[in-house]
């Protein structure tokens, strides 16, 4: 994008959430730009800045861009810039910031806007009422399947002990619809996910990659899972039987020791707890743990997410094999699934989830993919079967 030489024109406007309502009513039906999560929701509408960078330290390269179009605007408004990113699953691949030219950003009850133009000429956003959400028609049989699982089970050794292996869903949109639609669906069926859109790519994530608040580090790591109960005696059971399952710790250890070792090289005082606890979600349960660590001086989250990306959670051990095994078997590249997308402000704060549960748009169409941990013991018809859990959001919030 052609960038004016003169420094951008900003207006911010505060206001109780009481005026706004949804959010999502102000995002565009059609390839929406949004983020939620927690405290934080996040709609983009337009765009001012786009960087895109590739190859190693892909994200701190961006880092440069951002920091000089912050540098350019005045103090007063500097603090209420934000950016949303989304990189490609394959590390050296593409990776994209956008400023939006209106961010509408809510911190828990008060909501602020912020408008920001080279020519000063002011971008009112509009908004709509939500419609129904596009139909999908998906296909019945995923015949390939257990025989990537097996192919990759013959490639472990001492030496490569884990190997995430995806598959995609490939669907048809038989009838146009609100692409804001399946986010709402999503926001109040997984209200403690990551819920994004951004460039087609959108879903509810339940991991954390690595969020910054004032230097401070934390990040989750879900690896392990099992199908929720159908009543409380048998939701317990599964619950219980996840935390004692050897094949579902061995994974996770593996995601832990990941997470810890990428984020030593940028951070301070390292803390994660020895065992994982159970994470309930409305469709499964994960094994999930959180680590805490303090930003190292001139490390920035840019940084992190170069050093953690692709964890052992959607990749495996050692990465390098994993990457390997994973183009040799999955066969459809996966893209920006399981890539990193979040945001970042000015004063160095920001989140990022791993795009999880998710699925892309594409030219009349929609590709979700899902994957499972394999390691030495893993049964390839039951990673297929978690495989098919993983795809219910997606299929569920575009059935409504």
């Amino acid at each position: 994008m052609v960038t004016s030489s003169s420094a951008p024109r900003v207006t911010v406007e505060t206001m109780p959430t009481a005026r706004i309502g949804s959010l999502l009513e102000f995002a565009s039906p059609t390839r929406p730009l949004y983020y939620r999560h927690g405290e934080i929701e996040i709609v983009g509408i337009g765009e001012l800045r786009r960087w895109t960078a590739s190859g190693e330290k892909r994200f701190d390269r961006l880092r440069l861009e951002w920091e000089s179009f912050a540098a350019s605007v005045d103090a007063q408004h500097r603090v209420h810039l934000v950016a949303l990113a989304s990189g490609s699953f394959e590390p050296l691949g593409a990776a994209d910031l956008v400023v939006p030219k209106v961010a509408i950003v809510r911190r828990g009850r008060s909501v602020t806007m912020v408008s920001i133009s080279d020519d000063g000429i002011g971008f009112d956003p509009v908004r709509r009422t939500l419609d129904a959400a596009p139909t999908v028609e998906w296909p019945l049989i995923d015949s390939v399947y257990r025989d990537r699982v097996r192919a990759a089970l013959a490639r472990l050794n001492d030496e490569f002990g884990k190997v995430v292996v995806a598959r995609a869903l490939t669907g048809t949109v038989t009838k146009p619809g609100d692409e804001r639609a399946p986010l709402h669906a999503l926001t109040i069926e997984y209200p403690d996910t990551h819920i994004f859109a951004f460039d087609g790519l959108w879903g509810a994530s339940p991991e954390t990659l690595v969020d910054v608040v004032d230097t401070r580090v934390h990040a989750r790591v879900l690896a392990g899972s099992a199908a929720r109960g159908w009543d409380s005696a048998s939701d317990g059971a599964a619950a219980s039987g996840l935390a004692s399952s050897a094949k579902d710790i061995d994974e996770h250890a593996y995601a832990v020791g990941s997470v810890v070792t990428a984020l030593s090289r940028h951070c301070r005082a390292v803390v994660g707890a020895a065992v994982p606890f159970t994470l309930r979600l409305a469709n499964v349960w994960h094994l999930a743990s959180d680590i805490t660590a303090v930003l190292a001086p001139r490390s920035t989250i840019f940084d992190l997410v170069d050093s953690l990306h692709p964890t052992a959670a959607v990749a495996g051990v050692p990465t390098d094999k994993a990457l390997t095994v994973i183009a040799d078997v999955e066969k459809i590249p996966r893209e920006r699934y399981a890539g990193p997308i979040g945001w970042v402000d000015a004063q160095g704060n920001g989140e990022f989830a791993i795009a999880l549960r998710c699925a892309q748009w594409t030219d009349g169409g929609i590709v979700a993919h899902a994957g499972a941990g394999i390691i030495a013991d893993s049964d390839p018809e039951s990673e297929y079967a978690e495989t098919e859990l993983k795809f219910r959001p997606i299929r569920e919030a575009l059935a409504r």
